[in-house]
């Protein structure tokens, strides 16, 4: 029991701290709990992902298999606030972001969903023609979903990171939708 006189944080900025030391045990640099809205979308993302690719069409995390721009403005309004990551290099985002949803959906927060910035790499060849192998796993790319990725991060005062090659080995940012 906290005494009278001692004045305790609010329960939504201890749970983001708590969301933001996860982050960082597993191995990010930076983590921050954004508001849904600071999500910047952009149809022009396809575009680089339909016609400097490889993966298009290859992958199930990456489009056409994925939501686009305008699917994504629809479902980001389900959202409240998003924990946006970022890791070192050398570091697996994907498993991270989908270990902090399923820690998420253990703490109430059951609409979490992962999204990360590097292409789905547990199968190869991807097995999308049969089924996905590691349904539990495997999470679409930001920018497959119409996430403008440097814009995010410029919205939500990340600037020192730079500007950010989409689907590249270095592009170590990640998010997980929280409702």
């Amino acid at each position: 029991m906290v005494p009278e006189n001692v004045k305790s944080l609010p329960e939504n900025i201890c749970l983001n701290q708590e969301l933001i030391q996860e982050a960082i045990n597993l191995g990010c640099t930076k983590a921050k709990v954004i508001l849904t809205k600071t999500i910047s979308l952009s149809n022009w993302m396809n575009l680089q992902c339909q016609y400097g690719c490889s993966n298009y069409g290859s992958i199930l995390t990456c489009p056409p298999h994925t939501p686009n721009a305008d699917e994504m403005a629809e479902i980001l309004p389900e959202y409240e606030k998003a924990l946006l990551i970022n890791a070192s290099p050398e570091t697996n985002v994907r498993e991270i972001v989908v270990h902090l949803e399923k820690y998420l959906k253990r703490k109430g927060f059951y609409k979490a969903f992962a999204l990360c910035a590097q292409p789905c790499d547990l199968c190869s060849p991807c097995t999308i023609e049969t089924k996905c192998q590691y349904p539990e796993k495997a999470r679409p790319t930001m920018q497959a979903c119409g996430i403008d990725v440097n814009e995010t991060i410029h919205n939500n005062g990340w600037d020192d990171l730079g500007q950010q090659a989409p689907c590249t080995p270095t592009h170590a940012i990640g998010m997980v939708l929280l409702a």
